[in-house]
């Protein structure tokens, strides 16, 4: 076995640092927002109260077993899941890394996700996609209902002329406003 399978189950100190020094500023956030006390929270995880106290308190260094104990504590609370990822404490790349490039859950990592959801996608779908993505711009920028009519109807609209249909749809659309 090479050195590329077997690096993606190694890690290093200042991996492990990182993660550990980020969790360490939000524990006691996490810990209240989970509702939960010191005491309760050192039976579930197995460490004593004055370990934890200290941990949570910076006066001692947090091993990874705790580390990861406590990420999987906190990312398996509907209370604390959405807070925690929002955190540089979540491990998503080494997730990422561990998984051989590809994402342990939906939506974790963004583009490269999107990538794969759109090579599924039909053609229709990708027509629908392309549509939503040209209303919304149109939209934003605050550009005449004519854009948003040749958006739906595929014409490249950045270039296009009116034509007689974009000006019958433009009708409609302005008699659907009075």
């Amino acid at each position: 076995m090479g050195f590329k399978m077997l690096s993606r189950w190694i890690l290093t100190e200042e991996e492990r640092d990182k993660y550990i020094d980020a969790l360490n500023e939000n524990l006691a956030v996490l810990r209240v927002k989970a509702g939960i006390s010191q005491i309760e929270l050192c039976n579930v995880i197995g460490v004593s109260r004055q370990t934890y106290s200290a941990i949570e308190t910076g006066k001692k260094r947090m091993m990874w077993p705790t580390y990861l104990t406590l990420i999987y504590f906190f990312d398996s609370l509907a209370e604390t899941r959405e807070l925690l990822r929002s955190m540089s404490a979540y491990p998503r790349e080494l997730l990422y890394r561990m998984n051989e490039g590809k994402s342990p859950e939906p939506g974790m990592f963004g583009q490269s996700d999107l990538n794969d959801i759109l090579k599924e996608l039909d053609d229709q779908a990708m027509h629908s996609l392309r549509t939503m993505i040209l209303v919304e711009y149109a939209r934003c920028k605050k550009l005449p209902g004519d854009v948003v009519v040749k958006a739906y109807s595929g014409v490249d609209f950045m270039e296009a002329a009116p034509d007689a249909a974009t000006e019958k749809a433009l009708q409609n659309i302005k008699k659907k406003k009075k």
